[in-house]
């Protein structure tokens, strides 16, 4: 018999002073991320809202990639806060450029899946996780100065693994 898996999602949202902005404007972005633990899979969705007046930076290892290449999620089992290993494929690379960023425009959205089923030591069995997203956005495309934090709320999922 199956157990059914949950779907999950979690609001963050981003206001931050952009470093270089004209006129002290903040950068105004608000997203959602959601886990879809069915069919064997492992898929985490990113929203991404520009609702701010200028061109914003996102990371491509969450706007566009189709592979993680680095340990990128937060991810732990629940209860006990234990971190699930990395296992997927690692590349060494250098400082963040300006072509490690997607243009956002301003008042658009954008949406990205990742499968991350093959990324991570999940548990055999049914299990409970709670993932997190932590990197930076650039307040103005242009200029890598213009970097802002930004952090996902955890998101509670359960995956059975076979």
């Amino acid at each position: 018999m199956r157990t059914p898996t949950m779907l999950c999602a979690a609001l963050w949202t981003v206001t931050a002073a952009a470093a270089g902005a004209d006129k002290g404007e903040t950068m105004n972005v608000h997203a959602s991320l959601s886990v879809d633990a069915r069919h064997d899979k492992v898929l985490v969705t990113f929203r991404v809202e520009n609702r701010g007046e200028r061109r914003v930076g996102l990371p491509r290892e969450i706007a566009s990639d189709t592979e993680l290449t680095r340990r990128v999620f937060d991810l732990r089992v629940h209860p006990g806060d234990a971190e699930v290993p990395y296992t997927g494929r690692m590349v060494k690379r250098g400082p963040s450029g300006l072509d490690d960023y997607v243009e956002l425009a301003p008042h658009s959205a954008h949406t990205h899946t990742i499968d991350i089923t093959h990324a991570y030591a999940f548990k055999p069995g049914t299990h409970t996780y709670v993932i997190r997203y932590e990197g930076a956005a650039l307040a103005d495309v242009r200029q890598l100065e213009s970097s802002n934090d930004i952090r996902t709320d955890a998101v509670m999922f359960s995956h059975t693994e076979r």
